[in-house]
């Protein structure tokens, strides 16, 4: 088969989860099929290419789609112009987006339904965008993969899809070499002014409820006067002005902006825990990377994050900062509770796969060839 691949966000090695989730499964679908051929589109060139088998290969399609009209004209016009010169036979999109206009068969991924909950969080053009054309493009795609059980539910109640057109395959783990990470205490110095921390990892805009975040840790901080930071990973988002006003105030919060894998995993291996109260989400990757690496999670007790903790971790209402302060004081508080909190996340993670994902996809990929 020649396989196309939406690789618009594949631009650098410090990905968040829709990017990592299509580098992921592609990498590992290539490798897996030499007899294939996939061809990645990119709207730019890439100053640093993520490394791939032999059988990818990377093609520019002209005109960089980052405007709801330039997402328009890329998807609709563009592309099935390129899908006709490399003779593709089915298109794989990673991040909801496809091309209406194109009868190549479309396996769409589906992360989740978010404007639908939360429309205030989002600029006005992309909202139309998304409300004029994600039912269509879910109803246009031969299968929709789904990231969770709830992601599932939230399409087929929302724009009213067969269950038989909606499959669910998760995201995994990527594994990280340990072998030369720093000590604890370096990890400190480097990135916490030597104090021990709380983690959150992820982009900053509104849905992660990053402001409640902070009111929390500022409580746990008058009631408990341990040295504690809080250290966010992530770059800032849509409108995050205000956030960014509450983080510069505060000197025991610390952002650090978007890292690599290796700097990541090192930051939240040592973290006394990964706090993860979104609003919404489709999955929650942060939560099973940090059971991975043997860290306690605090998160949120709707939507997918508490699917995908399961019993693995504190569960809490996302609007109730006393509650999540009181989560904060239990992990600090160390213990049996936190060791066994560690113990069911290890098991726990042992559910996600990216290879069994991968192989998921493949077989939907095939199905619909």
């Amino acid at each position: 088969m020649n396989i196309g691949v939406n690789a618009r966000l594949l631009l650098s090695d410090k990905m968040e989860g829709i990017a990592r989730y299509i580098y992921e499964t592609t990498f590992r679908m290539a490798e897996a099929h030499p007899e294939d051929e996939f061809y990645l589109f990119f709207d730019r060139k890439v100053k640093l290419r993520m490394p791939f088998p032999e059988n990818v290969h990377h093609i520019v399609v002209p005109l960089q789609a980052r405007h709801p009209v330039l997402w328009h004209i890329w998807f609709e016009f563009m592309l099935p112009v390129y899908f006709k010169k490399y003779r593709i036979d089915v298109f794989y999109s990673g991040d909801t987006y496809l091309s209406l206009r194109s009868h190549i068969p479309a396996l769409l991924v589906s992360h989740d339904l978010a404007y639908l909950h939360y429309p205030e969080h989002i600029s006005s053009s992309a909202l139309w965008h998304y409300r004029h054309y994600f039912p269509r493009y879910h109803r246009h795609a031969k299968h929709i993969v789904a990231v969770s059980e709830s992601t599932k539910k939230d399409i087929i109640q929302q724009y009213q899809i067969s269950d038989e057109k909606i499959s669910v395959a998760g995201n995994g783990v990527t594994q990280v070499g340990t072998d030369t990470f720093m000590s604890k205490e370096e990890v400190q110095s480097r990135f916490a002014m030597g104090s021990p921390f709380f983690c959150y990892l992820g982009a900053i805009h509104p849905r992660k409820n990053i402001k409640k975040l902070i009111q929390a840790f500022e409580l746990f901080k008058k009631q408990d006067k341990k040295n504690m930071k809080l250290l966010l990973v992530g770059r800032f988002a849509w409108k995050s002005e205000e956030i960014r006003q509450l983080v510069t105030s505060n000197p025991d919060i610390i952002h650090l902006g978007m890292l690599g894998d290796r700097d990541k995993t090192e930051i939240l291996s040592v973290s006394e825990g990964l706090l993860y109260v979104s609003l919404f989400e489709g999955f929650g990757l942060p939560i099973i990377e940090a059971m991975a690496v043997n860290v306690p999670v605090i998160t949120s007790n709707i939507s997918s994050m508490a699917e995908v903790a399961g019993n693995a971790a504190v569960t809490v209402s996302p609007d109730k900062a006393d509650e999540i302060a009181e989560a904060l004081r239990l992990l600090s508080a160390g213990g049996d509770f936190v060791e066994n909190l560690k113990k069911a996340g290890k098991e726990r993670v042992k559910q996600f796969s990216w290879d069994k994902t991968s192989q998921h996809i493949y077989s939907c990929l095939l199905n619909i060839h």
